[in-house]
């Protein structure tokens, strides 16, 4: 909820009636420091409430093609993105948002076609996160792919066969991390473009662990490095 104020993502922050604890008096002075509007009174179950307060957000945001290669074509320091490259599930598409929000990914990139909506199942899974991450939707993903690379991202694509462990690649560069569906895994034109492939050191790989699980692994495992 905080890091949704501070984004500008809150639109109306409720707090319960009464005496406020020192947590709710600090999310009112920090929503009233970024104009966002407060209310007292009953506090409803919506994306973001807990605790006697609830924040009504901003609808997330999907961005184009353009936007990325705008973002790409400024000054930057090293920048992380997620490429999420079949995931059609809308609650692993929300839990994959929620891990790319909590570690400061900026960019998730989702192709038009076979890719998971941005619907309320996902909205909701991603805890606010939605509103607190960039997403952009691609037309073509391989020509994505290409697109970062020759803005001197390196792509690392996440399979189980024919890879190095995660944790030997050099990470702490620009780097696209592309991760796909539990049962088909990436592509094979994605797969071609990618600089690197990757697994997660694991002792049972053939217990394949659950997309957004996997993702906030290599997302922990990056942030580590760097």
């Amino acid at each position: 909820m905080q890091l949704a104020l501070e984004a500008g993502a809150g639109i109306c922050l409720t707090v319960r009636e009464g005496k406020l604890n020192a947590r709710q008096q600090s999310l009112v002075e920090l929503a009233q420091s970024v104009g966002c509007r407060i209310e007292r009174g009953q506090v409803d179950r919506d994306e973001l409430a807990s605790q006697g307060v609830s924040l009504e957000i901003r609808p997330p945001v999907v961005r184009s093609e353009k936007e990325l290669k705008a973002q790409l074509a400024g000054e930057f320091a090293s920048q992380l993105f997620l490429v999420l490259d079949g995931v059609t599930d809308p609650r692993n598409f929300g839990a994959c948002l929620r891990s790319a929000a909590s570690f400061g990914v900026d960019g998730v990139i989702v192709a038009r076609d076979h890719s998971a909506p941005l619907n309320e199942a996902a909205i909701k899974t991603a805890s606010g996160a939605a509103s607190l991450v960039k997403i952009y939707q691609v037309v073509n993903l391989a020509r994505c792919l290409d697109t970062l690379k020759k803005h001197g991202v390196w792509v690392v694509g996440t399979v189980l066969e024919d890879s190095q462990p995660l944790t030997e690649i050099d990470l702490k560069g620009n780097i696209a991390l592309v991760v796909g569906a539990e049962e088909s895994g990436i592509r094979q034109k994605t797969r071609e473009r990618c600089d690197f492939l990757a697994a997660i050191p694991c002792p049972y790989p053939d217990l394949s662990l659950n997309v957004s699980v996997a993702t906030g692994i290599c997302l922990y495992e990056i942030n580590r490095q760097r």
